[in-house]
């Protein structure tokens, strides 16, 4: 599937950030953060999307990850599981392949947000969580798409998710758990 300009201009920023995206993400993701997001995977296959370098789950056995941006995959060195160039919006894997999918600090670059949770529906086994960390800061807004609990509460509900937590971390970010019901359907 060929991206969307708006995607396109993403994977060019990303491969344009790639060689300080480390030094700027510890700067933005505070340490506690990623351990808030970690506990909230469950046992099984991880899913990282946008996982640009691989600062959240480089060290978590058998993750996955993918990115659009070549140059961020090139650079996630020390990760230990797979590694994919793929979009985010039509990701290369079978049905129920993961039981928890991560996009910490990308979920705002897709351009379509209920598009893509459908897409993470199908690719978690019942039961399945989905973890977003997410910019919440005001001050963004020109930025970034910034989406409040409302946003979330109804994309959840037009992908067939659950919404278990939204949490606010400072005003500065967002956590948010969505959950696949465990029933084969939803």
């Amino acid at each position: 599937m060929p991206l969307v300009r708006g995607q396109a201009r993403t994977r060019r920023f990303f491969d344009w950030l790639a060689p300080n995206y480390d030094i700027v993400n510890r700067v933005i993701f505070r340490p506690e953060w990623r351990a808030m997001v970690r506990e909230a995977f469950l046992p099984g296959r991880v899913l990282d999307v946008g996982v640009g370098t691989g600062y959240t789950t480089a060290d978590v056995p058998g993750a996955v990850g993918i990115d659009i941006s070549r140059e961020m995959v090139s650079r996630a060195k020390s990760y230990r599981g797979d590694l994919v160039l793929a979009d985010a919006m039509a990701p290369p894997f079978r049905t129920a392949s993961f039981s928890t999918i991560v996009c910490a600090g990308s979920f705002y670059y897709l351009p379509d947000p209920v598009k893509a949770l459908l897409e993470f529906h199908r690719l978690l086994t019942p039961g399945g969580r989905i973890v977003l960390l997410g910019p919440e800061a005001w001050f963004l807004r020109p930025v970034v798409r910034i989406l409040v609990r409302r946003d979330y509460e109804v994309l959840a509900r037009r992908a067939g998710l659950d919404l278990e937590r939204c949490e606010s971390l400072r005003g500065v970010a967002s956590l948010v758990v969505m959950r696949k019901g465990t029933s084969s359907g939803g």
